[in-house]
């Protein structure tokens, strides 16, 4: 039993770290293009519903408040740069083991375990959602990707309101970057 707790604490441990990481953000530009020339842009048409229409929405309106603080002002027609997202979660669960054939001792239980101690303790499920947010910035002229900002964390699914809070955050975070300084070859932000 000492054996089956001591990998569970393992187990949990392991998954609060990873759960309480931070949100990785990354920037990456084309360094030939000179970002001055852009004074506006337009969203590019969605063609697909979101399942989260919410937070559609939020990712727009923090966009336009970012490119909005940039200078840029958002047209109707015939912009200079064009702005698409993606975006998508992917949902994991795990689980503690639990050993009812005593396998990692060989089959025999541990002094003062038998299989016939009652049933298994209920085993607790960790429920993990990771999201991932790419924003792009496309010159309209020339139909090629300048700018792209990723973002990706760990999402607190079950509280919306923290959830919209880490959406925000993380679009704050790629927009520092915008526009790139001409000194550093690299933006990444963790």
């Amino acid at each position: 039993m000492k054996l089956e707790r001591a990998r569970l604490v393992l187990l949990m441990v392991m998954l609060s770290v990873s759960i309480t990481r931070a949100q990785n953000v990354k920037v990456g530009y084309d360094k030939s293009t000179e970002f001055a020339q852009f004074k506006t842009y337009a969203w590019v048409p969605r063609q697909t519903q979101s399942s989260m229409p919410l937070v559609g929405t939020k990712i727009q309106l923090d966009v336009d408040y970012e490119l909005g603080q940039k200078g840029l002002r958002k047209v109707e027609s015939d912009p200079d740069l064009l702005v698409t997202y993606q975006s998508g979660i992917e949902g994991q669960s795990a689980a503690g083991a639990h050993d009812p054939g005593f396998t990692g001792t060989g089959g025999y239980p541990l002094p003062n375990d038998t299989m016939w101690g009652g049933s298994l303790p209920a085993g607790s499920v960790q429920h993990v959602v990771k999201g991932t947010l790419a924003v792009s910035l496309i010159n309209a002229r020339q139909k090629q990707t300048v700018w792209s900002g990723i973002a990706k964390a760990n999402l607190d699914y079950e509280h919306q309101a923290k959830m919209y809070d880490q959406v925000g955050k993380a679009i704050t975070k790629m927009f520092k970057k915008y526009p790139p300084s001409k000194e550093k070859s690299d933006d990444r932000e963790r």
